[in-house]
């Protein structure tokens, strides 16, 4: 593996790491439970990350298999022309979904919030119900994940063989729930100091989490339609 590669992987493991199901979800998971149950959390953690490496692991053989087959379509100019019209289609959703658009419509930018609010919940009343969440958050996110997506097609360009490629999505999984992990590792030895700031945290994530989605939507979008206008020059 190059040195570019694992840069490239980490950023996006870093990216991801910032989504509803692996950043925002487990902080209001940490505030909603009692210092005594936070291994609840853990549980979803490590539910999340076990999800999205099956998802990741069923995706990179899929994308190997085609690799062959679709090499040279996407090296051509027709491929290119699709990156870029696929890159201003994500970069023009990035603002539909942008929670001030959706003000602007008339509909509730927080309306999302209360859902997963609703979803934590319930799930903290049942036994299986945290894992059955972590599920939820990720089926629900998988299509939005577009940096895990683009790590998945490298790595599948890249042909790293295929013990290479299992261990490598399984760091960049432990990576994405990585700040989670600190959080809940602070808020176990120092709730008295961080209950605060966490406190703020979880409201900032309630109202950035839309906004945080558009932003992700639209790099993608400008990156892959960078990568098709340079193939087309």
């Amino acid at each position: 593996m190059t040195l570019e590669l694992a840069g490239f992987l980490l950023v996006m493991a870093l990216v991801d790491s910032t989504s509803i199901g692996t950043l925002v979800i487990p902080v209001w998971l940490i505030l909603a439970t009692r210092r005594g149950h936070l291994g609840r959390v853990v549980v979803y953690l490590v539910t999340i990350a076990v999800f999205y490496l099956v998802l990741g692991l069923a995706l990179a053989a899929g994308a190997h298999a085609l690799v062959p087959v679709l090499g040279d379509l996407f090296t051509s100019t027709a491929g290119y022309a699709v990156l870029t019209v696929l890159g201003v289609g994500l970069f023009w959703l990035s603002y539909r979904i942008d929670p001030k658009a959706k003000a602007k419509r008339g509909q509730d930018p927080a309306e999302s919030s209360r859902r997963w609010q609703a979803r934590i919940t319930r799930a903290l009343a049942t036994p299986g119900g945290i894992a059955g969440l972590a599920l939820v958050a990720g089926v629900i996110e998988a299509a939005s994940m577009l940096p895990y997506l683009a790590a998945i097609g490298a790595l599948s360009a890249a042909d790293l063989g295929a013990a290479t490629t299992v261990a490598t999505l399984a760091a960049y999984c432990v990576v994405m729930i990585l700040p989670a992990l600190t959080i809940l590792a602070l808020r176990i030895v120092a709730a008295r100091w961080v209950d605060r700031p966490l406190e703020r945290l979880g409201a900032w994530a309630e109202r950035s989490a839309g906004s945080a989605t558009a932003w992700t939507v639209g790099i993608v979008g400008v990156l892959l339609a960078l990568h098709g206008i340079g193939g087309l020059l």
